[in-house]
């Protein structure tokens, strides 16, 4: 008897152990859902900061069946947060690129500005060279015009010492003194054509050689200076022809040679060829 009451009960027991077992295991099995769950939650939250994402990440955690299924809805959930970071990224890049162009853009506005102020300070030193390169050209002038002008006629420019420069003004005193300044320069041409022609600047020469016969002894004036001058100093001619002697009162001579001008009753020849 009590044997098969053990046996009973200890039969009891081992069904009652097995109905307890069988219950257990469908709990075990949730409970182990709920802990993955659980693990899988708190990583979203953090790659899905905002309330709604959080919301979504949980509804989806209570409504999917499987590990599987729950974890794809959760990356799914998920993955909308990355591409507010990528449009970012892509903003602030169009933002640079239209910088760059805007930049570009603006350069060849600024370029030929310089090109034109280099062009401008290229030409100037140009044009001032050429202004200091033209030569000047020294016009002769004449203090008398004549109908038979020589333009070969180029005396040579005659220096005179101390000597023959007092000597020579007492002379043109003598011959011309009274004829104002164009008569005193056809004397003092005719000494210097006559020094030319000879190839002696000595004014006692030019006296003995040409037949001078004025006085030499009379203080010349301003007209006989300045003619003196304008003859030996600066080279300068009365008349575009030479002239070597001339003459007052009558003298067939000089009639034969080549007339030049007169200045009042005085008559100025040169050489007859």
């Amino acid at each position: 008897m009590r044997t098969n009451n053990k046996h009973i009960n200890n039969g009891k027991h081992q069904v009652t152990e097995k109905k307890t077992s069988r219950a257990l295991k469908p709990i075990s099995f949730i409970s182990a859902i709920i802990l993955a769950s659980a693990c899988l939650l708190i990583p979203t939250t953090t790659l899905a900061p905002s309330v709604d994402a959080y919301a979504d990440s949980r509804a989806a955690a209570y409504s999917v069946g499987g590990i599987d299924t729950f974890s794809q809805s959760i990356a799914e959930n998920c993955a909308e947060t990355i591409p507010t970071e990528s449009a970012d990224k892509k903003a602030q890049e169009q933002t640079t690129a239209a910088t760059k162009a805007t930049q570009k853009a603006t350069q060849p506005t600024t370029a030929p500005e310089k090109e034109k102020k280099t062009e401008t300070k290229a030409t100037k030193p140009v044009e001032e060279k050429e202004e200091e390169t033209q030569p000047t050209e020294s016009v002769q002038t004449y203090l008398v015009s004549i109908d038979n002008p020589d333009t070969s006629y180029s005396p040579s420019r005659v220096t005179l010492s101390d000597y023959d420069r007092a000597k020579l003004e007492r002379l043109v005193m003598g011959e011309a003194g009274t004829m104002g300044y164009e008569g005193c320069a056809l004397v003092a041409q005719s000494i210097r054509d006559a020094m030319n022609l000879s190839g002696n600047t000595s004014i006692d020469y030019i006296i003995d050689e040409y037949k001078y016969y004025a006085p030499t002894n009379i203080e010349p004036n301003s007209d006989v200076k300045a003619a003196v001058s304008y003859i030996f100093d600066n080279n300068g001619s009365a008349v575009q022809h030479r002239i070597i002697c001339f003459y007052t009162g009558e003298s067939n001579w000089h009639e034969t040679q080549n007339f030049i001008i007169s200045c009042g009753n005085v008559r100025f020849f040169d050489l007859a060829v």
